[in-house]
C-alpha cells in the first residue's frame, strides 16, 4: 500500500500520523498535540465521573442493605407510635395539627405569592434594587413569622405530653432538624 507521492506506508518514530510523515510544522504539532491532550482529557473526565458515581451507588443503596429490618420498621413509624400515645393525647396531638395546618396556609400562600413576584422582578431587564429588596425582606418577615409559629406549635406538646413523651419527642425533633428537615 502506497501514500499519495506513492510511497510505501509505514511508521516512522517520533510521527504522529499513520501515513508515515512527520508533521511539517510546529503548528502541525501543535494542532496534534492538541488532541492528544483533548483525548486524554475526555477519558480522565470519563474515569472519574464513573468513579463518582460508583461512590454514589455504593452509598444508596449499600446503606439500605447495611441497616437491618428494625431500622427500616422504626424509620416508618408514626410519631404517635413511637411515643406510645394514648387515644385522648392523639386526639389532642391530631387537634394541635390541623390548627397548625390552618394557621400555615396563609403564610405558605402569601410566601408562595412573593416568592413569584420576586421571580418577575429579577427576569425584569431593568430590574429595581431596592424593590427586590423590599420583596426580599418581606419573604424573610413571612418566614420567620411562620417559624414562630411552628415553634409554638413544637413548645405546646410539652402540654399535652409526659415527661418521658417529652424527651423522646424533643429527642426526635433534634435529630429531624440536625440532618435537615425533609419531608418523607
Amino acid at each position: 500500500m502506497t501514500c499519495r507521492k506513492s510511497r510505501p506506508i509505514r511508521w516512522i518514530k517520533n510521527s504522529c500520523c499513520w501515513t508515515g510523515s512527520k508533521p511539517r510544522t510546529n503548528e502541525e504539532r501543535f494542532g496534534q498535540m492538541k488532541k492528544k491532550l483533548i483525548i486524554w482529557g475526555v477519558v480522565l473526565l470519563t474515569v472519574i465521573n464513573l468513579a463518582s458515581l460508583a461512590t454514589r451507588a455504593y452509598h444508596r443503596w449499600g446503606d439500605d442493605e447495611r441497616r437491618s429490618r428494625e431500622d427500616r420498621r422504626e424509620a416508618r413509624m408514626s410519631i404517635t407510635e413511637r411515643l406510645g400515645l394514648t387515644e385522648a393525647q392523639v386526639e389532642q396531638v391530631r387537634q394541635m395539627r390541623t390548627e397548625l395546618g390552618d394557621q400555615l396556609t396563609p403564610y405558605r400562600d402569601g410566601y408562595r405569592e412573593k416568592r413569584n413576584q420576586l421571580y418577575d422582578l429579577l427576569m425584569a431587564p431593568d430590574a429595581d434594587r431596592g424593590e427586590v429588596g423590599r420583596v426580599k425582606a418581606q419573604m424573610d418577615s413571612l418566614q420567620a413569622e411562620r417559624e414562630a409559629i411552628v415553634f409554638d406549635y413544637i413548645v405546646a406538646h410539652k402540654e399535652v405530653l409526659t415527661p418521658e413523651q417529652q424527651t423522646m419527642f424533643f429527642t426526635m425533633i433534634k435529630e429531624r432538624f440536625r440532618s435537615g428537615y425533609r419531608r418523607r
